[in-house]
């Protein structure tokens, strides 16, 4: 495949498990090298900020493979190869591709700005164990910044009271309509937007429900 030739661009929602898959890149510093496999699955990666959709392969991914193209049995990009689990440390194991519909965003992004820009709430929230512990279904917010996004909205961070009593903040069960019952749900609906956006937090205050429009922002980094 010539260089100069840019692969066609398929579309990874429409990708099926036992689809055949084609990684192109340069493992070990060998160039040209292409492996096989088929798609396993469709999921979120196990990290702290998930992935929304990361395409699952049995195609093996060495070093010298990542960044490289993850191709259909048609040559269209379908997504961009990442990473690979492996419990023995050998090239066989899972290896995982960014989908090509999540790459086009962060592309344009890139040509735009020269970097990529995330949304945030500018909260700090319970771990997903501690908050079902104290018997929360939904993002218990921990501290909310006077100065970032959710703090200049109106909502409020968890506190103690003057005799050390815990009182909660608000709860957000709903983003855009959308369920919140943990982080990743949260996380998965802001990846989807966009700095600048203004979204609508449904929260639980007390006793009673709140809808609270907040325009998110960068990270005070990307900024």
């Amino acid at each position: 495949m010539s260089q100069n030739i840019p692969d066609p661009v398929g579309i990874s929602a429409d990708l099926l498990v036992g689809q055949k898959v084609y990684a192109i890149g340069n493992p070990f510093g060998l160039d040209h090298t292409l492996t096989t496999g088929v798609i396993r699955e469709i999921s979120s990666a196990a990290t702290g900020r998930p992935i929304q959709d990361v395409i699952q392969t049995d195609a093996a991914i060495n070093p010298g493979n990542s960044g490289g193209p993850l191709l259909d049995s048609a040559g269209n990009l379908i997504g961009i190869n990442t990473a690979i689990y492996s419990p023995s440390g050998a090239s066989s194991g899972v290896g995982f591709s960014i989908p090509v519909d999540t790459v086009g965003g962060i592309v344009d992004q890139l040509v735009r700005f020269g970097k990529v820009t995330r949304p945030i709430l500018g909260i700090k929230f319970a771990p997903d164990q501690s908050a079902q512990q104290l018997g929360v279904s939904g993002v218990l917010v921990l501290d909310a910044s006077a100065n970032g996004p959710a703090g200049k909205a109106g909502l409020l961070p968890t506190k103690r009271d003057a005799y050390g009593r815990l009182i909660l903040g608000d709860i957000i069960t709903s983003v855009n309509g959308r369920k919140v019952t943990n982080g990743s749900d949260l996380y998965r609906i802001l990846e989807q937007c966009k700095v600048g956006d203004t979204v609508t937090v449904e929260v639980l205050r007390s006793d009673h429900k709140e809808k609270i429009a907040v325009m998110l922002e960068p990270k005070p980094d990307e900024s």
